[in-house]
């Protein structure tokens, strides 16, 4: 693909338009390995979006296409591509991301990875940080609106970030969306986790700070939504947790019978361990409604 070259024709685009072009396109060309757009491969792999994030990438491969192939027709209408099904939250667990860390060849690599993850920011905004970003409570991030944001942090994190900031200038992260995507994808494999990518350390930070105890609006404001319904997607229960709780539960006394003591502990110690449970066994319970019958007069 011809992505520098093509990127040079856009001059005129707002810096966030031709960002996120410049990321789909890179993105593209990674799950392509590099071979150039067809109208299969584009279905393919638009396909596997949500509507925004589908349209998204589509307006960028239409603006490439129609620059790459004067001579061709775009390919589809808006009609090509029907509702994706909702898929369950992809996130690692705390523990996998530190083992991503460990893996990292180089300081730098291992950086951006727990950068990635404690922020819980989206790859552009990663990638706009600069050392003169870095203030006494946190970082300044510019979101996808064009808006500034301040990212508090904790005070152990903002001394290993001045640490790695010391004698530094411009962006901290300046690689490309590719560069960052393609490690990412590599350490994933190293740890056995090969669907990691940026945005799921997005994920799995919301995740995390949920089970912690934070509410619902708080992670709203620390993620930037501009929706509490984007945020509720954080609330479900996933096939992940599903198997701690087995595990919790079952796999941890594989050898002996639970007797009433160990389940009031199990309890216990998860308040949230009931309804999850209900969840898992009994499903349809949340939509279920029993409809009483109607009396009829004599």
């Amino acid at each position: 693909m011809e992505i520098e070259q093509f990127m040079k024709t856009i001059q005129g685009l707002s810096d966030n338009t031709r960002r996120a072009y410049e990321q789909s396109l890179y993105q593209y060309e990674s799950y392509s390995k590099g071979a150039e757009l067809t109208a299969a491969g584009m279905q393919k792999f638009l396909n596997q979006y949500n509507p925004s994030t589908l349209h998204r990438h589509k307006a960028a491969f239409k603006a490439y296409w129609e620059w790459k192939f004067t001579d061709r027709v775009w390919p589809f209408n808006r009609r090509s591509f029907l509702a994706p099904r909702q898929q369950v939250l992809r996130y690692i667990a705390p523990a996998v991301t530190m083992e991503l860390v460990d893996k990292a060849k180089n300081k730098d690599d291992r950086m951006a990875v727990l950068t990635l993850f404690i922020l819980g920011c989206r790859i552009s905004e990663f990638r706009q940080i600069s050392v003169d970003n870095i203030t006494d409570s946190g970082v300044l991030v510019t979101t996808k609106g064009g808006n500034t944001k301040l990212k508090l942090l904790t005070k152990d994190f903002m001394v290993t970030l001045r640490k790695y900031a010391k004698g530094k200038r411009g962006k901290l992260f300046p690689r490309s969306y590719n560069y960052y995507y393609s490690v990412l994808k590599e350490l994933g494999k190293q740890v056995g986790h090969p669907e990691v990518a940026p945005h799921m350390l997005r994920h799995s930070r919301a995740v995390d700070l949920r089970r912690k105890g934070m509410t619902e609006a708080e992670l709203q404001q620390f993620l930037g939504h501009a929706s509490p319904m984007t945020t509720r997607i954080y609330e479900q229960v996933t096939g992940g947790e599903i198997a701690d709780i087995l595990e919790r539960v079952d796999g941890k006394h594989k050898s002996q019978s639970l007797d009433i003591d160990d389940i009031k502990k199990l309890f216990e110690a998860d308040p949230d361990l009931r309804e999850k449970l209900k969840l898992l066994l009994f499903p349809e319970s949340k939509e279920r409604k029993i409809a009483k019958p109607k009396r009829t007069s004599a």
